[in-house]
């Protein structure tokens, strides 16, 4: 091969060389960028997974009122009923004692009763006398047993407004409860739409690093594989070069002993003695039957 060709075997060394670093360096970047996607990615994912763990707390929380609030609905209903059950009483019974013809206090009734069974019992009476006595004694003791009825419908009209105002309190109680945690339900379904939004926001985000991270790694393989090429291609160029410098100097060599030689053999002719190198070099290339000749 020509010196020009050598020249060329150079140049592409040092092209491929120079390609190589270049290479290497855009590799090495790509690698650091890498890596940082990742850790980002990485981060993003830990934060997505405590986010997630706090929107599972907050549906259990919002499971937990909402069950508490069906429990105080239902116990409100039974209050409720048990409210028109006792106002249905208290109605019924104010109507009858409404109703009721007006009566004596049960102590007159009471002191009649006992006058009249005295004045039966000390007075010497007619039988016609002691039959409308009697009869007496009987109408006003149905009067008692009556106005006992009615005395002690009053006191259960007492006891049902009692009863009343009690259920009603309950009532409103219950009320207060569940609009209070109607409330605390529906701060926490805002918290919860709040926590599904950071995680569909890092959900994306996530989703967008994934894909770039795919295509960085996937020019990392491209480029590996072209500094693969580069490097087996140096490596031949190399080779190349070795062969080339080998011949180079195998060809000088064979110069300057062709140049020996024929000083050797000028001197050999002129009848000078030889040293023993030039001896050597002329009996190395078949000048024994030469030298035979001379002598």
């Amino acid at each position: 091969m020509s010196m020009a060709g050598y020249k060329e075997l150079e140049k592409r060394l040092d092209e491929v060389n120079e390609r190589l670093k270049e290479l290497k360096e855009e590799r090495r970047q790509l690698i650091q960028t890498v890596r940082k996607l990742r850790n980002d990615r990485k981060n993003l994912i830990n934060e997505k997974k405590n986010e997630t763990q706090r929107l599972r707390e907050l549906i259990n929380e919002r499971k937990s009122k909402v069950e508490e609030v069906r429990r105080l609905r239902e116990e409100r209903r039974k209050v409720r009923e048990e409210l028109n059950k006792v106002l249905n009483e208290l109605r019924s019974l104010k109507s009858t004692v409404t109703n009721s013809k007006t009566i004596k206090s049960i102590e007159a009734l009471r002191k009649r009763i006992q006058y009249l069974e005295w004045k039966q019992q000390t007075s010497v009476l007619t039988r016609e006398e002691e039959e409308e006595l009697i009869r007496k004694i009987a109408r006003l003791e149905s009067l008692l047993e009556k106005a006992m009825e009615v005395e002690e419908k009053k006191k259960k009209l007492l006891e049902l407004r009692a009863e009343l105002a009690r259920l009603k309190i309950l009532l409103r109680d219950y009320d207060q409860m569940i609009r209070k945690k109607s409330e605390e339900i529906s701060e926490l379904d805002n918290r919860i739409n709040n926590v599904r939004e950071v995680v569909n926001n890092l959900n994306s985000k996530i989703d967008e690093l994934t894909p770039k991270i795919e295509e960085l790694s996937k020019k990392i393989e491209e480029i590996d594989s072209e500094v693969a090429r580069l490097e087996e291609e140096k490596r031949k160029l190399i080779d190349e070069l070795k062969n080339l410098d080998k011949k180079v100097k195998m060809s000088k060599g064979i110069e300057m002993i062709e140049e020996l030689k024929r000083r050797a053999m000028e001197k050999m002719e002129r009848g000078e003695p030889l040293t023993f190198e030039e001896f050597k070099i002329l009996m190395g290339d078949g000048f024994e039957e030469d030298l035979g000749d001379l002598g």
